[in-house]
């Protein structure tokens, strides 16, 4: 499930932006060159649901941010990322997918600066809250009730 998420959100990206690179954010080793978009779910999904169903919907979080050695660069990349997945087309794109992943919030992050690097490094980014059909389905119980015959009867009680 994760991983389809994932490649989900990064197909939109790269369809429609083919020159961004999106890496994961906890990759050790070389960077990609400059701009490019990490990744990152920081949230574990979370279910409103309180009793047991299979394909209950869940919900996620996942950031995306933008890095530039040019600070307007970094958040145009941003803002164009919240834009995104909140337009028709991409959210109807992603709805077809297996997950049936629909964005329902895209929450821009403050920019920030790393200055500790040999050169400057401006962030900027999205927060996504998704929601999604995590595909469980219960098979601890064989059979299933396919319906149920409730009769009532009203007798009043004698004194």
């Amino acid at each position: 499930m994760f991983n389809d998420v994932e490649r989900s959100l990064i197909a939109q990206i790269t369809k429609y932006r083919p020159e961004l690179v999106v890496s994961d954010v906890d990759v050790i080793g070389e960077s990609p060159d400059l701009p490019y978009i990490t990744y990152d779910q920081y949230m574990d999904p979370q279910t409103d649901v309180f009793e047991p169903t299979d394909n209950v919907p869940i919900t996620l979080n996942v950031q995306l941010k933008a890095l530039s050695s040019v600070k307007n660069e970094a958040k145009e990349i941003a803002y164009w990322l919240s834009k995104l997945y909140t337009e028709q087309q991409p959210s109807y794109e992603l709805l077809q997918q297996s997950t049936r992943l629909v964005v329902q919030k895209a929450t821009m992050i403050p920019p920030t600066r790393d200055d500790l690097t040999t050169g400057f490094i401006f962030t900027s980014g999205v927060d996504l809250r998704i929601e999604l059909l995590d595909g469980f389905t219960d098979d601890t119980q064989t059979g299933q009730i396919s319906s149920i015959d409730v009769s009532f009867s009203n007798q009043k009680k004698e004194e």
